[in-house]
């Protein structure tokens, strides 16, 4: 379990340190998160939609570590269907993102991120008034900020 948040810590730390004067997420090193592992789909679903927790994201990381993108993804779809009050994104290794040719995934995990919607909706307005999406691939935009299940 160590080896699970070092791997967090080290994406966090990738994810927050500046790449020619970019980072890849400003609010990674401020957030609060609780890790929890040998997720089930219904846990996490439960998760996703009574979130009560005092953290701005909760990490979960599924039972199957096997689990493939089509699986993962679906789970990711009925997370956000049945949570009016948070997203869920999925990071799995098979299906990395990039940002001008940096992987933004953490390459080892997969993780569904719960976050509260009103938090990121409003994060989300404050970077679109920057540039911070202008390195974004219309396709990664899409793919992040404008999925139809939520």
């Amino acid at each position: 379990m160590n080896s699970i948040y070092k791997d967090i810590d080290d994406w966090i730390d990738r994810l927050s340190t500046p790449n020619n004067g970019y980072q890849l997420c400003p609010f990674a090193k401020k957030a609060k998160y609780l890790l929890f592992t040998n997720e089930d789909m219904l846990s996490m679903q439960m998760k996703a939609s009574f979130y009560n927790y005092d953290a701005d994201l909760i990490l979960c990381i599924p039972t199957d570590r096997f689990m493939t993108v089509d699986t993962a993804k679906y789970i990711e779809r009925n997370c956000n269907k049945t949570a009016d009050n948070t997203i869920t994104l999925l990071d799995h290794p098979d299906d990395p993102g990039y940002i001008e040719d940096i992987c933004t995934s953490n390459g080892k995990h997969i993780i569904f991120l719960i976050q509260p919607k009103k938090e990121l909706l409003k994060a989300r307005e404050n970077l679109k008034s920057t540039n911070y999406y202008d390195k974004w691939s219309e396709e990664y935009y899409n793919k992040i900020c404008r999925p139809s299940f939520y």
